[in-house]
């Protein structure tokens, strides 16, 4: 008499064992398993191991710590170079202005060391200040700086998510070689230049940082919010029914 059980019927543990797993069939036990297998790991049907969810990135529950990735942006929403440019010339003022204004008693003296003094008062307080203006500040509001916000300019990670401080800090630095070369008003030119060539409108400080400067929903300009602005940029907000636009239209006229 053979001490192999009967396929289907129950063997010495009260467990009836099944069929093999065949292909695509995963998480259901296979010969010999122990009884209660087929509850834990079982995969949805048509599904196989490795495979994420539809709509889950990596097969994670809501992506990487709850949060599932932001669509890439558009080519249109990074054409912006004109604003650009007048953005990058109001936020450069601000972050010399005290500097400058600082180091002018040191420039009319007389003596070479107050000269040593001021240049290095300049150096500090720019560094300093740069590093507020570029970096901490954008970080904490919405990736703007104060003429990007006047502007309707944003700055976010390549991958359609907020920037990061590291992203920010890099543009940061690489300001260096993007404002070549350092006189007015020609500053700029050499990343105004690497700008027009590039797909997204990046110079080489977003090459570097992986980040984009595009348009945000709702500006003062009237321009209206593209497909999947809501929520991205953080300013646009949907309009409510019944209520006017921008430009200006009023409510609708009631039909008596």
């Amino acid at each position: 008499m053979s001490s192999m059980p009967e396929r289907g019927t129950p063997d010495q543990s009260g467990a009836s064992t099944e069929r093999s797993a065949g292909p695509g069939e995963w998480g259901t036990p296979s010969q010999g398993s122990a009884p209660g297998q087929e509850r834990f790991g079982a995969a949805p049907a048509g599904s196989s191991p490795g495979q994420p969810e539809p709509g889950q990135p990596g097969g994670q529950e809501g992506g990487w710590a709850g949060e599932s990735a932001a669509a890439p942006v558009t080519e249109a929403e990074t054409r912006v170079t004109w604003r650009r440019i007048f953005q990058y010339w109001i936020d450069a003022f601000f972050v010399s202005v005290i500097p400058y204004l600082v180091s002018i008693p040191f420039d009319r003296s007389a003596s070479t060391i107050m000269h040593i003094i001021g240049g290095v008062v300049y150096v500090i307080l720019f560094v300093l200040i740069g590093l507020w203006y570029w970096v901490i500040r954008p970080h904490s509001h919405n990736g703007q700086t104060f003429a990007m916000k006047w502007f309707g300019l944003r700055v976010i990670s390549k991958d359609g998510g907020p920037a990061s401080l590291l992203q920010l800090f890099v543009r940061w630095i690489c300001l260096l070689f993007d404002s070549a070369p350092w006189m007015w008003p020609f500053t700029g030119l050499l990343g105004l230049i690497v700008m027009l060539c590039s797909r997204y409108r990046q110079r080489i400080g977003d090459h570097l940082a992986k980040t984009l400067v595009i348009r945000t929903a709702g500006t003062r300009y009237g321009e209206g919010a593209g497909p999947g602005d809501y929520g991205r940029t953080g300013t646009a907000q949907p309009v409510q029914s019944g209520a006017g636009q921008e430009t200006g239209v009023g409510r609708q006229p009631e039909h008596r």
